[in-house]
C-alpha cells in the first residue's frame, strides 16, 4: 500500500512538472501580439492573438486528447477533436456567429482548405482517419455562408488521410464573420491565426545488448518522423536522425518546442537513474527528463525550447553541418548525473 501511495504521488509529480512546462509554453506564445497575422508552434494546444479594426480577438486551437500518437491512432482508434473558440481576451467571453475558413498543411502539402461557421464561435472538428486519397468533410451545410456548421453533441467530421502521420500540422485559419452571421469583416481587416498541433510519430524497436539479449525499446517524436535509429551495444548507446531545417532566420520567426521521448523497460540494462543526451554532438543532458514513476519501464524526454535551439542551431550552423538538415539524437545510461543537470519525476 505503502509504495502504492509512493507510485501515485510520483505519478502526479510528472504529470505536474509536464502541465508546468506546458503551461510555460503557453505563456511564451501567448505573449505574441501582433496586429492581424499571429504565428506559433505548438504541441496539443495553441493560444494566437490578432485584432481586426480596434477589436482584439484571441483563438485557441487545442486537439482532445492532448496525446495524440500514430500508435494510438491505428491500435485505439483515436478520432480526436480539434477545437477553434474565439474570443474577446479583455472579457474572456466568446465571440458568436464566426465562420472560419480554416487551411490544414503537413510538410508543405495541403491537406484541408474550406469554411466552417458555428453560431457560438465554438467550432469543433473530428479528425477520423482512414485510407481514402482525398479528405471528405461531414457536417450541417449553411446555404448562403457555403459553410460547414455542427452541433455540440455532432461535430463536423473530416475523414482522409488527415492525422496519419506523426509529426507537425500547421493549421492557418481566417476569420471572416463575427457576431451576426451575415455580418463580414471588410477583407484587408480579417484576422488571420498562423498555428501547429503535434502528432506524436511512433517508433517501435528491439536493441540487442553484447550478450544477445534483445530489449524492446519505444520511440515517440511530436515533431517530425525519426529515422535511421541505430544502438551501440559496447555503449549502450541510442541514436537516431530527425529531418530538421537549421534556418536561424526560419527558427528566429517561429516558437516551438522539440519534444522527443524515449521507452525503456525498468528492468532491463539500460534503465539507470540517469542518462546522457546530446543534439549533433552537443550535450543536453540538462533538458532531459527522466520519468521513473511507472513500475515497469522510464520514460525520458528531450525538452528543447526554442532558445536551446537557436544555441544548437548556431553551433551547427558554424560547424558546417548544417546542409544535412539533421537533427541527430544520441542517448545513454549514465552512472551518475548531477541533481541540477538532469530533471526526474521521482519524489
Amino acid at each position: 500500500m505503502l509504495e502504492e501511495k509512493k507510485r501515485n504521488c510520483s505519478s502526479l509529480l510528472q504529470l505536474a512538472f509536464f502541465l508546468v512546462c506546458v503551461c510555460i509554453l503557453g505563456l511564451i506564445i501567448s505573449s505574441t501580439n501582433l496586429t492581424r497575422v499571429a504565428f506559433s508552434d505548438g504541441l496539443f494546444m495553441e493560444e494566437l492573438s490578432a485584432s481586426f479594426g480596434d477589436r482584439k480577438a484571441d483563438l485557441i486551437i487545442k486537439m482532445t486528447p492532448p496525446v495524440v500518437t500514430t500508435e494510438t491512432l491505428q491500435k485505439q482508434n483515436q478520432k480526436p477533436i480539434i477545437q477553434f473558440k474565439l474570443y474577446d481576451p479583455a472579457t474572456k467571453e466568446g465571440f458568436k456567429h464566426v465562420t472560419y475558413f480554416i487551411t490544414i498543411e503537413k510538410d508543405g502539402k495541403k491537406l484541408l482548405s474550406d469554411w466552417f461557421h458555428d453560431h457560438k464561435g465554438d467550432l469543433k472538428i473530428e479528425m477520423k482517419p482512414s485510407d481514402t486519397e482525398r479528405i471528405t468533410v461531414y457536417g450541417e451545410p449553411d446555404p448562403i455562408l457555403q459553410a460547414f456548421t455542427g452541433t455540440e453533441n455532432s461535430p463536423v467530421i473530416a475523414t482522409g488521410p488527415i492525422f496519419s502521420e506523426g509529426g507537425l500540422y500547421h493549421f492557418i485559419v481566417r476569420v471572416t464573420t463575427i457576431d451576426y452571421d451575415r455580418s463580414f469583416i471588410p477583407d484587408d481587416k480579417q484576422p488571420v491565426y498562423d498555428g501547429w498541433l503535434s502528432v506524436g510519430s511512433t517508433v517501435n524497436q528491439q536493441v540487442s545488448l553484447s550478450d544477445g539479449k534483445q530489449i524492446p525499446i519505444q520511440l515517440i517524436s511530436y515533431y517530425d518522423d525519426l529515422k535511421d535509429f541505430r544502438f551501440d551495444p559496447t555503449k549502450k548507446q541510442m541514436q537516431f536522425t530527425m529531418p530538421f531545417d537549421w534556418n536561424t532566420t526560419r527558427l528566429e520567426e517561429n516558437k516551438l518546442m522539440i519534444h522527443q521521448e524515449i521507452t525503456i523497460p525498468k528492468q532491463s540494462e539500460l534503465a539507470s537513474v540517469a542518462y546522457v543526451g546530446k543534439v549533433n554532438g552537443i550535450d543536453v543532458t540538462k533538458n532531459l527528463m527522466l520519468d521513473d514513476s511507472n513500475s515497469t519501464k522510464n520514460v525520458i524526454h528531450f525538452m528543447l525550447p526554442k532558445p536551446v535551439v537557436m544555441q544548437i542551431a548556431e553551433q551547427v550552423n558554424k560547424n558546417g553541418q548544417a546542409s544535412g538538415e539533421l537533427m541527430q539524437f544520441s542517448l545513454e545510461p549514465s552512472e551518475s548525473v548531477p541533481s541540477s543537470a538532469m530533471a526526474s519525476s521521482h519524489a
